[in-house]
């Protein structure tokens, strides 16, 4: 199954869902390059998927300290389980035991499912967080509900 990058992958933080589209593109050229004639253009895009991927952690984690975020900890060790899992993956490519098409779908899988989970618990919690507080400036009477004023909106980042 492919896995493309969507607009419900994004987040709060513009920054956050650029590297993440930046992750997919990455993932998408690294796709085109599989013959081991492309050896020196596949190299140069794995180091840059890693470096990418570590800064790209590295961003996500400060904006979750900045806000405050109580799931941090637990988030941060997630991250560390997926770089020492992409590090372990890429031994076993390098090694001939998985081919180059089924380590780019699984690091897709991968990185999507952690953007609809992980991040997007992130997401949910920071919304609520910066949702406007309700006032109930009218008496509920029996029968009638307190008028609502209109909805929040967020903004999702540029391109989202």
């Amino acid at each position: 199954m492919s896995r493309q990058w969507k607009p419900s992958f994004c987040s709060q933080d513009p920054q956050v869902d650029e590297d993440h589209r930046a992750l997919f593109k990455l993932l998408d050229q690294l796709a085109t390059h599989r013959r081991e004639s492309d050896l020196e253009d596949l190299n140069g895009l794995l180091d840059q998927l890693l470096e990418y991927t570590f800064a790209h952690f590295s961003r996500e984690e400060n904006a979750m300290r900045i806000a405050g975020y109580p799931k941090l900890a637990r988030h941060s060790e997630q991250h560390e389980a997926m770089r020492k899992a992409l590090i372990e993956s890429l031994r076993t490519v390098a090694r001939g035991q998985v081919a180059l098409p089924t380590f780019i779908q699984h690091l897709k899988d991968s990185f999507t499912y952690h953007f609809e989970t992980d991040d997007m618990t992130f997401v949910t919690w920071e919304k609520a967080r910066q949702a406007p507080e309700k006032k109930s400036d009218m008496p509920i009477q029996a029968g009638r509900s307190p008028r609502r004023g209109p909805l929040p909106t967020y903004s999702l980042g540029p391109g989202c």
